[in-house]
């Protein structure tokens, strides 16, 4: 039989709390010509139009997991129509700004988001290490 004393839910509330604060690296902004700054990882690519073409952003960060990416700002606010993570990323793309409302997984290529019904919808997205 499991006895929870105050000193448990102490340490469990705790280590709960101290997950909650890990740092999110702010993303860098975001690149077409696809030169990186230094020491920083490619983690996303977002197009708008299917099969990764159209206009196109690349994104990266320095770290992971990243920060809260605003479509908006690189003029793909609803307009994003395929997606690619680097290898060993993944992310999620949400409907809302500031990563807020409905969300959709991406790891690898989603030629079209369509398929997936996340076509012209994301306004932010947020990814990390797989």
């Amino acid at each position: 039989m499991f006895k929870l004393t105050a000193a448990t839910v102490l340490a469990l509330l705790n280590a709960t709390f101290a997950a909650s604060l890990v740092e999110r690296a702010a993303l860098l902004p975001a690149v077409s010509n696809g030169a990186l700054a230094p020491n920083a990882i490619s983690i996303v690519e977002t197009c708008n139009d299917a099969n990764l073409a159209g206009a196109c952003n690349a994104w990266s960060s320095t770290v992971l997991p990243s920060g809260c990416g605003d479509l908006a700002g690189a003029g793909q606010d609803n307009t994003v129509t395929s997606v690619a993570t680097s290898a060993g990323i993944q992310c999620t793309l949400f409907d809302g700004v500031g990563c807020t409302g409905r969300s959709q997984l991406v790891v690898g290529t989603v030629n079209n988001l369509a398929t997936v019904g996340f076509d012209n919808v994301a306004s932010s997205f947020s990814c990390a290490s797989t």
